[in-house]
């Protein structure tokens, strides 16, 4: 990274939620969980159609939900194999929307989304794959944090099938410590 770039980092101000302050401080791995389409996570594997209602595809809860403290973050990636199909009603193109929920679905708050599209009669075998920071997580006071990944089709008449793989992660990102000798 050039100096000059590696200065504007450094300069930026850390309270707006940024994990790297010009090389300063360090965050740090922690704890780690996933949602894995099961028996096989691969292409065709299930076929879940979509509506425009949002529809759960993995839910990061309970057992799997994150134990967070004040000034956490969590890394949430996923990947999602879909098909757009031609259902008769003469649509060609077709848009899924995917949504990154926490502690509740779909009314919960809403960390993320991500419109995909893709034509149902040609090249109709999407693959999505999206990554984000929940920057303050246990801001609410809450130590155990759920995520969930939706998925809706937000044009009528449109068709959507989600065929494998569905995988959903969250690791917990601890803030770090200053290292000797850093200010």
């Amino acid at each position: 990274m050039s100096d000059s770039i590696n200065k504007e980092i450094a300069q930026q101000d850390t309270a707006d939620g940024r994990l790297n302050d010009g090389g300063a401080e360090r965050g740090r791995w922690a704890e780690f969980t996933a949602s894995v389409l099961q028996p096989y996570n691969f292409s065709e594997a299930i076929a879940l159609p979509l509506s425009g209602t949002p529809m759960v595809l993995a839910a990061l809860t309970g057992a799997q939900a994150l134990g967070l403290d004040a000034g956490d973050r969590v890394w949430l990636a996923g990947t999602i194999g879909w098909r757009a199909v031609t259902n008769g009603k003469g649509v060609t193109r077709v848009d899924v929307i995917f949504r990154i929920f926490r502690n509740t679905p779909v009314t919960g708050l809403q960390l993320f989304s991500i419109r995909e599209s893709a034509e149902s009669a040609f090249d109709n075998f999407e693959a999505t794959s999206f990554d984000h920071v929940d920057i303050n997580p246990a801001a609410d006071g809450n130590t155990l944090v759920s995520y969930f990944l939706t998925a809706e089709l937000p044009l009528a008449g449109s068709a959507a099938t989600v065929i494998g793989p569905v995988t959903f992660i969250a690791s917990e990102l601890e803030p770090g410590h200053k290292p000797p000798g850093c200010g």
